[in-house]
């Protein structure tokens, strides 16, 4: 009797070890049958670096980009676009194909909460324009080239929270 309990033991101990090694490499939290506290279950929960209820950035740049009417309006004006896309806050792109003297329309949105800053500019001339995020309408001026490149750049006190898209195209 005496052996069989000796066997008997050591079987449990052994599921015991298992199970509770199990227990504590799994990533379920453990639960306890004690009643926990309001004030130390808020206190324990992680907090997240972003909700789910914000979107993107690559989501407000596609919706920038909607309220330009990119997609429709890229395929239709091939002959006449000389730059367009979305611009990283703070960025800028640089366009070295333009010739001085060029008459040009830019077209700029963003999406999202606050306000961006589109400076374009051209050897000596330069425009600023700053836009409303959170109104979707497109905002567009007149451009005329001082020099052979292009820049076009978009700042923001909120970075994180915006969207930008650009257009440019030659007037004819």
């Amino acid at each position: 009797m005496y052996r069989f309990t000796r066997h008997t033991v050591s079987a449990l101990t052994a599921v015991t070890l298992i199970t509770g090694t199990a227990s504590a490499c799994s990533d379920a939290p453990a639960t306890s049958k004690a009643p926990q506290s309001q004030k130390t279950a808020s206190s324990t929960a992680v907090p997240t670096a972003q909700s789910p209820s914000q979107p993107t950035r690559m989501q407000l740049n596609k919706e920038a980009r909607d309220v330009l009417n990119m997609t429709d309006r890229l395929e239709s004006d091939e002959q006449g676009l000389v730059s367009s896309g979305s611009l990283a806050v703070p960025g800028e792109n640089l366009d070295k194909t333009l010739k001085n003297g060029t008459a040009l329309r830019v077209e700029v949105a963003c999406a999202g909460e606050g306000t961006v800053t589109f400076t374009v500019a051209s050897g000596t001339a330069r425009t600023a324009k700053r836009v409303d995020c959170t109104q979707s309408i497109t905002n567009g001026f007149d451009f005329t080239t001082a020099g052979p490149d292009l820049t076009i750049q978009a700042d923001s006190p909120e970075e994180d929270r915006v969207g930008t898209a650009y257009m440019v195209s030659r007037i004819s």
